[in-house]
């Protein structure tokens, strides 16, 4: 009985410093403060309302067309009494990570680089399509249904979390 209270209070000790060290599992990640749940990827929509597709280079390695794009959505929760705020994003999976925002400007929705994105204290900011996102310029590789897509994500208060978002 003895052994198995420290082999759980072991476990439970490796888990909290994984935890702090920014590892983070699939269902959600977590610093402190900063708590990221429904996290999940696709490739970018097309004008024609399609999805993007990547194109297969001559040689056959699978690298995907430069030019494809994809976005990385999740509801982010403060439990913290200040306010906080991403302030980027990173990502193998892109050449380029940027905070996006969708707005409608006079009746055309418009998608723009946001230099952050405020989370007030105790509250939460959902990113989702038509809205607030992580946008992946230049993808590395195609973003199929299944795979996943790690993200990094540096808060201003919370420091950095690991998302490990599903393609669907």
């Amino acid at each position: 009985m003895r052994h198995a209270r420290l082999i759980a209070v072991a476990g439970t000790t490796a888990c909290l410093l994984l935890t702090g060290l920014g590892f983070s599992s699939t269902a959600g990640a977590q610093s402190p403060t900063i708590q990221i749940s429904n996290a999940w990827a696709r490739r970018a929509a097309t004008a024609h309302g399609g999805t993007a597709t990547g194109s297969m280079d001559k040689g056959g390695m699978g690298k995907t067309d430069s030019s494809a794009n994809g976005a990385v959505y999740a509801t982010i929760g403060n439990t913290g009494k200040e306010q906080d705020a991403l302030l980027s994003a990173s990502s193998d999976a892109a050449q380029t990570v940027e905070l996006h925002e969708t707005k409608d400007e006079a009746g055309v929705m418009r998608m723009r680089p946001v230099p952050k994105i405020a989370v007030a204290a105790g509250g939460k900011i959902e990113m989702k399509p038509g809205g607030y996102h992580v946008m992946l310029l230049g993808l590395k590789r195609d973003l199929k249904p299944g795979d996943k897509v790690e993200v990094r994500l540096k808060f201003e208060r919370g420091g950095e979390v690991h998302v490990h978002a599903p393609v669907k």
